[in-house]
């Protein structure tokens, strides 16, 4: 059953939201820290200015059930091309459309900042988030490369582009 449009609301996170974003934020590094190229050690002892600041300097929505923040994602951009990152959906939420609608409304956000190109890179052995950028219209770009260390294991991160 899909949520959206109904009862979720996505907007851009402005300097105001820091608090709401960085309780998601460290949600989403501590319950899912493969995913993701920071670290919740890296995001946790920050002042909630870092989170602001963040938030103005790239174009963050995020998706609200009610007044509650339960899914966000980032997209950075310059030279026609723009980076989608810190994409997360919480757990009870998930395969409901959110990850869906917070990705329209990005590819608009990108389209009017003049980007022509999204790219992304996720872990490999992510698979659900694989799935869903694949059936968005993402392809694989290269093979596989270990980049990203966690517990001391590298994880095989793929890199995905999308022509907009």
């Amino acid at each position: 059953m899909s949520l959206w449009p109904r009862r979720v609301r996505i907007r851009r996170l402005l300097a105001e939201d820091a608090a709401l974003w960085r309780d998601l934020r460290l949600e989403a590094l501590a319950k899912h820290p493969e995913a993701y190229g920071s670290t919740h050690d890296d995001w946790a002892g920050r002042p909630l200015s870092d989170f602001a600041d963040r938030l103005e300097q790239a174009c963050i929505l995020g998706a609200f059930k009610s007044e509650t923040l339960v899914g966000c994602m980032a997209l950075d951009s310059a030279r026609g091309r723009g980076e989608i990152t810190a994409v997360f959906v919480r757990q009870d939420l998930r395969r409901r459309g959110v990850a869906r609608a917070l990705l329209k409304a990005q590819k608009r956000q990108a389209q009017q900042r003049g980007v022509s190109q999204l790219y992304l890179t996720v872990a490999e052995t992510n698979r659900p988030a694989l799935r869903f950028y694949e059936r968005a219209g993402f392809r694989r770009i290269e093979e596989p490369s270990r980049a990203l260390a966690r517990d001391g294991q590298l994880l095989d991160l793929i890199t995905m582009t999308m022509e907009l």
